[in-house]
């Protein structure tokens, strides 16, 4: 059994959907999916969480491929809430969702290993050629960040894709000095910049781990980040996978097509 976890609210659901779909399509074993998600329209009238109809939908599409696999979804109540709102970075360029996984320690029967994804990412390989990598002596196997150990420090990790040892992060206390962290002082990249101060113990993986550039042969996942473009002039460029079209124009991959002709279906059905 493969466990992973995610996290966010209603709208990220193609997102899950499309990781997901691609995860089945390179892995026959079961998968255990977590989905940690809020309500928080206190702070936005949007933040409502992911949805019972939902979780069911990815569930029968984890289940098509192999029916040992599940979706939990579990809805964080007051301690989130609260901490979020009392929180120097409950508004940042990220949506307070991405705080999820800071909690999965909380949660009661969380497996002791599991694998952490942002919901911009697809997977082009087995998923179980990270899940069976040892971290018993780490507490979390990470993949250096494209951009961040340039300009940032040479050791600087990107957090959308966290190996975790939860055994090993509860010992440690990481997730709580953390959240301490981000509770006390605003930063531009707030609990990737904390996870990188206060994880002490960490496995840096290959990149074919968490690709944040141009696809290789060789990629387990892809990673939709965000880029720096230099030429003709200096901009950024933030396509995400269920932006078909970018995909295809602006990155030429169409290694996705099969799947995004099923999601298509799905979203028709859905709707």
């Amino acid at each position: 059994m493969i466990n992973i976890l995610f996290g966010g609210n209603y709208k990220v659901f193609d997102g899950i959907l499309l990781c997901l779909m691609s995860m089945t399509k390179h892995c026959n074993e079961p998968l255990n999916i977590y989905i940690l998600s809020a309500e928080l329209s206190e702070l936005n009238p949007d933040y409502h969480p992911i949805t019972e109809e939902d979780r069911k939908s990815l569930e029968n599409v984890v289940k098509e491929k192999n029916k040992n696999s599940q979706v939990k979804l579990i809805l964080l109540g007051d301690e989130f809430k609260n901490w979020i709102i009392n929180s120097q970075n409950k508004l940042s360029i990220y949506t307070p969702y991405t705080f999820l996984r800071l909690f999965a320690d909380k949660i009661e029967g969380i497996p002791n290993k599991l694998i952490y994804l942002d919901t911009d990412m697809m997977l082009n390989g087995d998923i179980k050629e990270l899940f069976d990598i040892d971290i018993s002596e780490y507490e979390l196997g990470v993949v250096l960040d494209r951009y961040g150990h340039i300009f940032i420090r040479p050791k600087y990790f990107n957090a959308g894709m966290l190996l975790m040892n939860m055994q090993k992060i509860k010992e440690t206390n990481l997730f709580e000095r953390v959240k301490e962290m981000c509770l006390n002082k605003k930063m531009g990249f707030p609990d990737q910049t904390a996870l990188n101060k206060c994880a002490k113990k960490k496995l840096y993986l290959p990149r074919r781990f968490n690709e944040q550039g141009n696809l290789r042969d060789d990629t387990i996942i892809q990673h939709f980040s965000k880029r720096i473009k230099w030429l003709p002039y200096f901009h950024t460029q933030n396509v995400k996978p269920w932006q078909i079209e970018k995909v295809h124009s602006l990155y030429h991959w169409h290694n996705y097509d099969d799947i995004y002709e099923k999601y298509i279906e799905i979203k028709n059905q859905k709707k």
